[in-house]
């Protein structure tokens, strides 16, 4: 008889834990208004996704452990705005407008003072890779400066 309500409690103890847990993917997007459309703010603009055609976007978190979203970048659907796209940062809803494109299965969103002082690139298997270009010289090449896992919402 011990032994059940141990393994009661435990069961019940499991349960509270993961009654209290918040899993990002599951939480509704960041926006700038608490109700009706989510409302992105981009380089200081409100933009609605009434607006643009929604937002197609992926989110971004710690390659090893996981945790709060850190970055979210997407484009918008509306075929007019093909081409541009936006990046959030930690797990807000504010950020930057990109240049977007898509080549052969990759994402890939550039962005700066200089237009492509940063870039994002989303490959086939999810992993987000963030590069600085600022302090590389012209002709040198560097690699990833942040690693994520992405996840489309």
């Amino acid at each position: 008889m011990e032994k059940i309500i141990e393994k009661i409690t435990v069961s019940f103890l499991i349960l509270i834990l993961f009654s209290c847990t918040s899993f990002p993917a599951l939480n509704p997007p960041a926006s700038a208004t608490q109700t009706g459309p989510r409302t992105i703010i981009l380089n200081g603009e409100e933009i609605s996704e009434e607006d643009v055609g929604g937002f197609i976007s992926w989110y971004g978190q710690d390659f090893i452990e996981a945790g709060p979203i850190i970055v979210e970048v997407g484009f918008f659907g509306d075929p007019n705005l093909e081409g541009l796209g936006f990046i959030l940062y930690d797990g807000g809803f504010t950020g930057e407008l990109t240049y977007y494109r898509r080549t052969g299965l990759e994402h890939r969103w550039d962005w700066g003072p200089n237009e492509t002082d940063y870039a994002f690139v989303i490959q086939t298997d999810g992993t987000g890779l963030y590069y600085d270009f600022t302090k590389v010289k012209k002709g040198k090449s560097t690699t990833a400066s942040a690693v994520y896992i992405c996840h489309k919402r």
